[in-house]
C-alpha cells in the first residue's frame, strides 16, 4: 500500500498563493504522508506521466494528450478570462508579419506552444516554425523575430519592457484566446494518477480547497512572503497578477478547455 503521496509543485509566481498555504498547512497538521517535488510544467508533466510523482498542477495539454492515466482535481486550475501576464510573445514586428518565420518558444511549456500554434493558425491564418530556447530574451530577440516565454521569465520581462526605450510587441495568449472565443483559457489542471493511493488523494484534496479558500482571502498577507524582490516585482504587482488568475475549474473553464482540444486536434499539435 502506497504511504507516500508525491505532490508536483510549480515554482512559478502563479501558484504561490495556493503552495504557501498548502505547505503551512502540511506543516501545522504535521502531515509526513506528503512528499513535494518541484519542477518547470514540462518537467512536471514528464515525472507524473511516468508515474514518479502522483498529483501536481500540470499542464491542460498533459492531461488532453493523456487522460487515460489521470483523475481530475475538481475545481481547481490557472485560467483567465483575458490577459495571464504570465504567457507572452515578445515579437519585434506585428504578429500578422510572422508567417513563415522561426520564432523561439520558451522549454519550460507544452501548453503555451500549443496555444501560440492554434493562435497564429485558427485566428491570424498563418504558421511559423517553433524552435524551443532557454536563453535570455535580449539574446533570443537578438537572432530570431519572436520569442514566447511563459511564468515568471514573462512577468519579470514585462515588467522590464516597461523600462527599456525600444519597440517591442508583447501579446499576452491568455488576452489572445479569449478576444476570439469568449471563453476562458485554462493553463493548467490539478490532476491526479489513476493508480495513486485514494485515501491519501482524498485528504489532499481536502488541504488543497482549504488553502486555496485562505489563500485568495489573504493575497495581501502572501505577498509579503514572497522571494521576489521588491523591485522586480512589488507586492501590489503580485497581488494585481493574483487577483486577475481564475484558480476554479468550473463549466465555462471546461467549455474553454473542449475548446482548445478541437483546436489542437485540428492542428495536430496533441
Amino acid at each position: 500500500m502506497q504511504s507516500m503521496l508525491k505532490i508536483g509543485k510549480i515554482n512559478f509566481a502563479n501558484l504561490f498563493p495556493i503552495f504557501h498555504c498548502l505547505e503551512n498547512d502540511i506543516h501545522l497538521n504535521k502531515t509526513e504522508s506528503y512528499e513535494i517535488i518541484s519542477g518547470v510544467p514540462s518537467y512536471l508533466n514528464s515525472l507524473i506521466r511516468e508515474g514518479k510523482i502522483d498529483v501536481s498542477p500540470s499542464s491542460s495539454i498533459e492531461y488532453l494528450r493523456h487522460a487515460e492515466l489521470y483523475d481530475l482535481i475538481k475545481g481547481h486550475s490557472v485560467s483567465s478570462f483575458g490577459a495571464i501576464e504570465s504567457i507572452l510573445l515578445f515579437s519585434a514586428d506585428d504578429i500578422r508579419n510572422l508567417g513563415g518565420k522561426t520564432v523561439l518558444v520558451s522549454v519550460q511549456s507544452e501548453t503555451s506552444v500549443a496555444l501560440l500554434k492554434v493562435i497564429l493558425s485558427e485566428f491570424y491564418g498563418i504558421t511559423v516554425n517553433m524552435e524551443p530556447s532557454d536563453a535570455k530574451l535580449a539574446e533570443g530577440l537578438g537572432t530570431h523575430p519572436a520569442y514566447l516565454l511563459i511564468g515568471d521569465n514573462a512577468l519579470i520581462e514585462n515588467r522590464r519592457s516597461v523600462r527599456i526605450n525600444k519597440k517591442i510587441y508583447i501579446y499576452d495568449l491568455g488576452q489572445l484566446w479569449y478576444e476570439h472565443t469568449g471563453l476562458p483559457f485554462v493553463f493548467a489542471l490539478w490532476i491526479a494518477r489513476k493508480d495513486c493511493n485514494r485515501k491519501l488523494l482524498s485528504e489532499f484534496e481536502f488541504s488543497l480547497k482549504r488553502a486555496k479558500k485562505q489563500a485568495l482571502s489573504t493575497l495581501s498577507e502572501i505577498a509579503l512572503a514572497s522571494p521576489y524582490p521588491a523591485e522586480i516585482l512589488s507586492k501590489e504587482m503580485l497581488v494585481s497578477y493574483w487577483e486577475n488568475i481564475s484558480y476554479d475549474l468550473t463549466e465555462k473553464h471546461m467549455q474553454g478547455l473542449k475548446l482548445f482540444e478541437s483546436y489542437i486536434i485540428k492542428y495536430e499539435a496533441i
